[in-house]
């Protein structure tokens, strides 16, 4: 199963389009991936859950792979906790505590950037905002204001392109500099070392505009963390490669979460198009990224995509278990 996901805050259209939500499975070898475009997160979650429970009930061993961020720039949780053992489990329960998204995609993301924002900003006090938030999914114009002012008179940052119209100044909104210095001295940097890998890749700060990465793994994070909490799929769900490890588990069933970026299958994506001009690109991706999983499936050599990327040090792979997370079909550390 690949997950083309969108952070929209309304339903997508009626009619399938692009920059939405599309998910392709393909659950037997025998049978060619299908799509499917769903027009809510609440929509997706539901096809992710029935698909799981047959994939369980067959004790079958399912990827999954999803376009967002399943990780954060290095110094991120320790930053937001204020603890040195804090690593991308803190993080996961942070975002998942505080963002509120309905069955109509309404949801306060930006409301969530602003307050990690106010918590780890030079000369911010660190905003007490999780039960405003929990119990709205938008902040009432005086909050706006009060923070808005506070954030006025430090560095704001990191997470940066809230629209003016949704949230005032509640994050700046273009980018601050990096590496970005946090109230307890963390320097934040631009990038996870694996995107560094992957030109093309967006940040996981970015809120808004083409690629807005960080408003998609707010709300990616936010529904992931609630399988991960589901009593059905808890044993059976892991992380890669925070989770396993560089390795998949022999168990079955076993549901495998794994982070992608489309750009790294454009050709074939490109290829595909040329052949069928009316198909939309997002579709095509999420249907290019099974039948890559099928083929390699089929020379038994997917298991290599999970393992140790050729050249990297173990101070990184550390990193990106307990923090950064991976991006699957990064296997090298030089730059293509």
């Amino acid at each position: 199963m690949f997950i083309d996901w969108s952070a929209a805050s309304v339903p997508s259209p009626s009619r399938p389009t692009a920059n939405a939500i599309w998910i392709a499975t393909q659950l037997s070898s025998r049978k060619k991936p299908e799509s499917s475009y769903c027009r809510t997160r609440h929509e997706a979650c539901r096809l992710m859950r029935e698909i799981f429970r047959q994939c369980l009930k067959a004790e079958k061993r399912l990827l999954v792979g999803i376009d967002i961020a399943l990780g954060a720039p290095k110094g991120l949780p320790q930053a937001l906790t204020r603890r040195t053992d804090a690593d991308w489990r803190d993080l996961w329960k942070e975002i998942e505590a505080q963002l509120c998204d309905d069955e109509q995609n309404t949801n306060n993301r930006f409301e969530v950037a602003a307050n990690f924002n106010s918590r780890i900003s030079p000369h911010q006090s660190g905003l007490n905002f999780r039960k405003a938030t929990r119990s709205s999914t938008s902040l009432s114009s005086t909050a706006v204001g009060a923070i808005s002012c506070e954030l006025a008179h430090g560095i704001q940052g990191p997470y940066w392109g809230t629209p003016h119209a949704r949230a005032g100044s509640l994050t700046p909104p273009y980018s601050p500099k990096f590496p970005f210095r946090t109230t307890s001295g963390i320097l934040l940097p631009r990038q996870r070392f694996v995107e560094t890998l992957a030109p093309g890749t967006q940040e996981t700060w970015k809120l808004c505009g083409i690629g807005s990465v960080g408003s998609q793994s707010l709300t990616g994070i936010a529904r992931l963390e609630a399988f991960r909490k589901d009593p059905d799929f808890q044993p059976h769900l892991c992380i890669w490669p925070m989770e396993t490890g560089w390795t998949v588990p022999e168990q079955r069933p076993l549901i495998l979460f794994a982070e992608i970026w489309p750009g790294l299958l454009k050709q074939e994506v490109a290829t595909q198009q040329a052949l069928e001009p009316g198909r939309i690109r997002d579709e095509l991706q999420v249907l290019a990224w099974c039948r890559w999983a099928q083929a390699m499936s089929r020379n038994q050599t997917l298991s290599s995509y999970f393992r140790v990327p050729q050249g990297l040090t173990e101070s990184l792979q550390s990193n990106a278990v307990t923090t950064e997370g991976w991006i699957l079909g990064v296997t090298n550390t030089k730059l293509a």
